[in-house]
């Protein structure tokens, strides 16, 4: 069975020293994709908060009017969480 970690890590690896050699051959979409991939990190809602330095009441405000993204849930879980990337783009939209 292949490792699939392992895989990832070579992959990363080989793009970093292709990056740093200036031997890229990859577009700008496809390292947005990489760093989306990377800064995929949940956060809960009072991570999300300290990150866009809100308050809890002024971020209700804006998930409410659709201004930022709603929370997803998680199986097991009560609380919400949102993806730090998401609300960083939510941030720059501004």
């Amino acid at each position: 069975m292949l490792d699939f970690r392992k895989l990832v890590v070579k992959y990363l690896k080989d793009a970093i020293q292709r990056i740093e050699n200036d031997d890229c051959e990859l577009s700008d979409d496809e390292v947005m994709d990489i760093l989306k991939i990377v800064a995929h990190r949940p956060l809960s809602k009072e991570q999300a908060c300290n990150f866009l330095n809100l308050s809890r009441s002024r971020f209700d405000d804006l998930v409410r009017t659709k201004k930022l993204p709603r929370g997803k849930k998680r199986v097991g879980f009560k609380e919400l969480y949102w993806y730090e990337d998401e609300l960083n783009l939510c941030r720059i939209n501004k």
